[in-house]
């Protein structure tokens, strides 16, 4: 079926109106100038027949004053020259007419004129001498030729009335038919305006206006609208277009909501279902880069997660370990302490006792001997107490990595969330939990560390200490070697002996005190360590909610 174009039948019927409008101006114009033509053609003739009959009515004059100075001895005042009465003056002027018959009559007057005009001036002179053959002359030549030119007047007059009113019946039949022709034109004007009218306003105005109505709902954003006008013309395809794309919309609508929803329940492996084309194509272009930057941001986050787990369950080991460890360090030192403790006495007594300085030398000998593998071993206990504290400082310069590095994430996860919005609330909770628990765990790292740094500090002056100890027992040890011999010298080295063994007593309350702190921070830092593992858990509990998309990270 062949399409009906409403440009194409407002175009004829505007063209068929003003080409009634052009043809009503150009008979008009037409008939105006017919008319004006005409009315000059009528004037000339009027003033032509009003000039004939003056010129009849001056020559009869002219004549009477020629007879009353023939007959009557007045004076003649008529013209004598042919050139300046009102007939001279058309005869020898313009003529006024184009009419053939008026000019061949003109050129037959003008020489009867200007002989009647001319034969005054004889009759007058003749009148002196012989009037009577001045007055025959009159009566036969002059009064002859003007009968002669009365008729050939009268005969103007006739033509000239006659074109007059031949001109006024062609006016009146032109301004009839001018009438005739302009309410023919007006009427198909009307006629074509008037459909021209009723054409819009059945196929264009009530129309647009029936589409307007039917979409006023979009301006609420409702894309269910039902448009029923349907037509072969333009408005028909605007309106079947505009359903088309309203359909078309409303499914684009319909896939976003569906890919949000998915979203929102935390399924990140969802794409759109339809292609969309043209400016929409931006639109799933940014869905899919949303889904892709969550899915590898959450990834991303998932790995850390793991291991942030494995490192704090290691750490949580580590610490126990370390807490362990500084609990024996502590036994041991306070056996340590003991075995000084009755080093002292031993040398108290045998200070008092310096009468049995034999047997006493002997036993202290033991004594030092014993003392001297207790060194032995509080010297191989320090030395597991620097490594275990340098272990230690390793772990807590892994924990500040991992701390340092699960802020970063928590921050880069707590952008993320922002730029999701509402969907990504519950994330942004579970990021700023993960990067205070990075905080809390990097000062409890710190504070271990500066625990650890002191412990060190003790422990190297305690090895200084265990050292002089060490060299004093095995003077000692000489001294009673050579007891039997220098006795003497017994009470001297026995006070010796027990001024650096108050020293060594002092430098192990020190170690025993340093031990029992790093024992403490070994504990703290075994609490954050199982509060971090806690937290990691927690975090693992949200990531199982959410559904990936298998992305490759950069």
């Amino acid at each position: 079926m062949m399409r009906k174009s409403i440009k194409r039948t407002v175009a004829i019927r505007v063209v068929a109106a003003l080409v009634s409008i052009l043809l009503f101006s150009c008979l008009t114009t037409y008939n105006i100038f017919r008319i004006q033509g005409l009315e000059a053609t009528n004037t000339q003739a009027n003033s032509l027949l009003d000039r004939a009959n003056k010129a009849e009515t001056a020559h009869y004059k002219w004549s009477s004053g020629l007879s009353n100075a023939l007959y009557a001895d007045a004076e003649f005042t008529g013209s004598i020259d042919p050139t300046t009465c009102v007939l001279g003056q058309w005869l020898y002027g313009d003529a006024g007419t184009e009419d053939a018959a008026v000019l061949a009559l003109r050129s037959q007057i003008e020489p009867i004129h200007k002989e009647i005009h001319e034969s005054a001036t004889y009759v007058l002179d003749l009148l002196s001498t012989n009037p009577t053959q001045a007055r025959d002359y009159y009566q036969t030549t002059i009064q002859g030729n003007l009968q002669s030119l009365v008729g050939q007047l009268d005969q103007i007059i006739e033509r000239t009335t006659v074109i007059s009113n031949e001109s006024a019946a062609k006016v009146e039949q032109t301004i009839y038919i001018m009438h005739i022709t302009c309410a023919v034109c007006l009427a198909l004007s009307l006629v074509c305006l008037i459909g021209l009218i009723l054409f819009v306003l059945k196929e264009v105005i009530r129309p647009i206006l029936l589409i307007t109505e039917c979409s006023k709902p979009l301006q609420e954003g409702r894309l269910a609208v039902d448009i029923s006008y349907s037509s072969n013309n333009e408005l028909g395809e605007m309106a079947e277009t505009l359903k088309q794309s309203l359909a078309r919309i409303e499914s684009y609508v319909a896939d976003i909501n569906r890919v949000m929803d998915h979203l929102s329940r935390g399924d990140f492996d969802v794409t759109t279902s339809i292609p969309f084309v043209g400016d929409f194509r931006s639109i799933e272009e940014s869905i899919d880069s949303l889904t892709a930057n969550l899915s590898s941001t959450m990834a991303s986050i998932s790995q850390a997660e793991q291991r942030i787990s494995g490192n704090a369950e290691q750490l949580s080991s580590s610490s126990q370990s370390l807490a362990q460890g500084a609990t024996e360090q502590a036994s041991a030192v306070e056996e340590m302490y003991a075995t000084l403790d009755d080093l002292s006495r031993s040398a108290g007594e045998n200070v008092k006792a310096s009468a049995a300085a034999q047997e006493s030398a002997r036993l202290t000998g033991e004594q030092v001997q014993i003392s001297g593998k207790q060194m032995e071993q509080m010297v191989s206990a320090m030395g597991d107490i620097s490594k275990a504290s340098q272990e230690i400082g390793r772990i807590l310069s892994t924990i500040e990595d991992i701390a340092f590095q699960t802020n970063i994430l928590a921050l880069n996860a707590a952008v993320e969330a922002a730029r999701a919005g509402a969907a990504g609330k519950g994330f942004a909770v579970v990021a700023d939990e993960v990067r205070s628990l990075a905080s809390q765990s990097d000062q409890a790292a710190k504070a271990t560390r500066d625990l650890i740094e002191n412990s060190v500090k003790a422990t190297a002056q305690g090895s200084k200490i265990v050292d002089e100890v060490s060299h004093s027992l095995s003077r000692t040890l000489e001294l009673v070697t050579q007891s039997n011999d220098n006795m003497q010298s017994i009470d001297a080295a026995i006070q010796h002996e027990a001024e650096s063994i108050a020293q060594v007593t002092e430098g192990i309350g020190q170690i025993s005190a340093v031990v029992q702190t790093n024992s403490a921070s070994s504990e703290e830092s075994a609490a954050v360590s199982t509060e971090l593992f806690d937290q990691v858990r927690t975090l693992q509990d949200h990531l199982r909610h959410f559904k990936l998309r298998q992305v490759r990270l950069g």
